[in-house]
């Protein structure tokens, strides 16, 4: 029996995700493909837009054949922690034998040379790091010019094609780390690794929109794009994005989606603006909110000294924004304190990883 992992958050369902499964079953030659999908909050810290019931119920109709859920307090968490947590659970399920993710980058052998380097921190790369982070540079462009100037040294290249796969990642290895799909691939490979895990990783090659493209007229679109487009949708009988949509969503969900968009079944951070504040407004001092999952003194300094400018989620996530301080990062902080995750939470399900089924296949009993 041959079974793929592919850890996702649908969020939502797209015609992409429908080509991933299908890659595992046709190219792959999978018999059984396992989702870790997000629950009902995902990565980039707000609430997923449809309930996890709804987005599993898609991602079976679309050829997958068990999904699970993993956790909120990795579901939320930083990339480095929420691939860990993937991993840990198909790791621990004793019958995966691939994992398979997308990336803008198509060579596996590339992002595992950078995985191995990040995971053992060698001191030469760690001298590096620190040079370039003390000229004033932000953590990920320090990141990717120690990575740089490390790999320079053929001494320090593992590969055995030096001229085929170091070339091409030296001029390549800004674009890598700016891409989060590449970054999160990165990320399983170092989990991978950790674990000392039998599970062979396998890259898709991302096709069409990237990760943030906004675009609706190709036929891969991102999540994000069509997460732009459907806040704008007025009348889900007669709005002409619904029809947009239908090219970038497989045809066996678009019934589901639009039955949720009838229903005003979608949920967006805004939603949770009084929520939030509330939790906010209750801790008893700055000191208190360091000990949710993502909050550092310095952001809890900066949610005390404009608490009484808050008007909403997503504009509390702007006013807080900081050159040091990414919106997502920011979104995750407030996200956790909202649903009181802290660290501890975090570490403990990654000691004693833990799944929930959502759903499964009547055909695919026996995995």
């Amino acid at each position: 029996m041959k079974v793929t992992g592919i850890i996702a958050e649908y969020n939502p369902f797209h015609r992409g995700h429908k080509y991933q499964i299908d890659y595992c079953k046709k190219e792959l030659g999978a018999d059984y493909v396992i989702v870790a999908m997000s629950g009902d909050y995902v990565q980039r810290g707000t609430p997923a837009l449809l309930s996890k019931h709804v987005r599993a119920e898609m991602a079976l109709r679309c050829g997958a054949d068990l999904v699970l859920e993993m956790p909120v307090s990795v579901s939320t968490a930083s990339a480095e922690a929420f691939a860990m947590g993937g991993v840990s659970m198909l790791d621990g399920l004793h019958v995966v034998d691939k994992l398979c993710f997308g990336s803008e980058y198509g060579d596996v052998s590339a992002l595992q040379e950078l995985a191995e380097i990040l995971v053992k921190e060698p001191e030469e790369y760690r001298r590096l790091l620190k040079e370039f982070l003390g000229k004033g540079l932000s953590f990920p462009a320090a990141r990717s010019q120690a990575l740089m100037e490390y790999f320079r040294n053929p001494r320090n290249f593992t590969g055995d094609d030096f001229d085929g796969v170091l070339t091409p990642l030296l001029n390549q290895i800004a674009q890598i780390l700016n891409s989060p799909n590449n970054i999160l691939g990165i990320e399983y490979l170092k989990a991978l690794k950790a674990k000392n895990s039998s599970i062979e990783p396998v890259i898709v090659k991302r096709e069409g929109q990237g990760y943030h493209g906004q675009e609706l007229s190709h036929g891969f679109a991102s999540a994000s794009g069509i997460r732009s487009a459907l806040k704008d949708v007025g009348d889900w009988e007669q709005d002409e994005k619904i029809s947009q949509l239908f090219h970038v969503m497989p045809k066996e969900i678009t019934e589901i989606f639009i039955e949720a968009g009838k229903q005003n079944q979608m949920v967006w951070e805004d939603d949770f603006s009084l929520l939030l504040q509330y939790n906010l407004l209750k801790q008893k001092n700055r000191l208190q909110l360091t000990a949710y999952s993502d909050v550092s003194k310095d952001l809890a300094m900066r949610i005390s000294k404009n608490l009484n400018q808050f008007e909403s989620y997503s504009s509390f996530v702007q006013k807080l924004k900081t050159k040091e301080l990414t919106y997502t990062r920011i979104s995750r902080a407030l996200l956790h304190i909202l649903l009181e995750i802290t660290q501890e939470e975090t570490r403990m399900f990654l000691h004693n990883p833990y799944t929930r089924i959502l759903g499964f296949r009547q055909d695919s009993k026996e995995v």
